[in-house]
């Protein structure tokens, strides 16, 4: 009898299980047709309302999807008009900055905290710990095939915010996206107020645009006083831009067609940029270009405010100019 009993327990469980998968697999393919009608609160609504399914690959996609959505994030935009701007991988910032989704006017613009959400959703998938560097690497062991199309995902939502962020924090022309020359919300010329030994390394990068030796004037909400660094904000660009790359790589080898081929070489050049800097500074904390947790980032390097500016000096104010 007790057998029986738990053959039933066990079968009602099931059903139950298999239920509740249904119930979700509806909720996607209505959140789906939502956002065929451009209905993104909509599709946020049926999806959360299932509570979140941190396993399940479709679900965090559609949810993503969502929020690009509401930050009016569209992937037939950034192929058929974003992509084909960016001409010249060694001022590649500058190209993004252009983007159609570049249009952050403050740390509170509703389209880039949207389209945060929706990138951290994917970077963080599968129960990912925000303490942790995420990597495509983790994705893929956690989904199989489907973490590819995570990571693809999570490499068009990074490209469009890195491009917002670069827009505000650069100071961008909205035209040309050259840095410091956009003036509507700060005059800044560079990204931040460099130390004396940053001031100094800029002067061996070459061409870096606005900003050279002795502007000291970055983003006001990148800076916390002379010589000084925001690590919260300074933090989101880095880690933005590490993601970018990590998800770029993981899936560039396979990509078929030449809309990425400016993006080829992207790896190569952070490989230089961190040489570049430890020639200079031996005891620099190569950490920070494999960092891709924001909550991490600002815990390595609360207090090292001048590894940070290297690394805005070697990667922003060489990549946008």
């Amino acid at each position: 009898m007790l057998r029986f009993l738990l053959i039933l327990a066990l079968c009602a469980q099931f059903a139950s299980c298999g239920k509740k998968e249904e119930k979700v697999d509806n909720a996607i393919l209505r959140a789906n047709l939502a956002l065929t009608r451009g209905d993104c609160d909509s599709a946020i609504s049926i999806l959360e309302l299932e509570g979140y399914q941190a396993k399940n690959a479709d679900y965090i996609k559609t949810l993503s999807s969502a929020y690009a959505c509401k930050a009016g994030y569209k992937t037939t935009v950034l192929f058929g008009t974003d992509l084909p701007k960016v001409s010249d991988p060694d001022m590649i910032l500058r190209d993004m900055s252009t983007f159609t989704t570049s249009t952050m006017d403050s740390l509170d613009n509703s389209a880039y905290l949207f389209l945060q959400r929706g990138l951290e959703n994917l970077l963080y998938a599968g129960g990912i710990s925000t303490a942790v560097n995420p990597t495509s690497a983790d994705r893929s062991a956690i989904f199989g095939s489907k973490g590819m199309d995570l990571n693809s995902f999570a490499f068009y939502l990074s490209l469009a915010q890195l491009g917002n962020f670069s827009f505000y924090f650069g100071n961008a022309s909205f035209v040309t996206g050259i840095k410091g020359a956009g003036n509507d919300t700060s005059t800044n010329p560079c990204y931040l107020d460099y130390n004396a030994n940053v001031n100094a390394f800029l002067d061996t990068l070459g061409d870096t645009g606005n900003c050279v030796n002795g502007s000291d004037e970055g983003h006001p909400d990148l800076v916390d006083g002379v010589d000084l660094v925001n690590v919260e904000n300074a933090c989101k660009g880095i880690t933005l831009f590490n993601n970018f790359v990590d998800t770029l790589d993981s899936f560039i080898g396979t990509f078929t067609g030449d809309d990425f081929s400016e993006f080829a070489n992207i790896s190569t050049a952070v490989e230089v940029a961190k040489l570049g800097i430890t020639v200079v500074k031996p005891t620099f904390d190569t950490r920070i270009f494999d960092t891709t947790s924001q909550q991490r980032c600002e815990n390595l390097f609360a207090g090292n405010d001048e590894d940070i500016m290297y690394f805005y000096a070697a990667v922003f104010e060489t990549l946008h100019r």
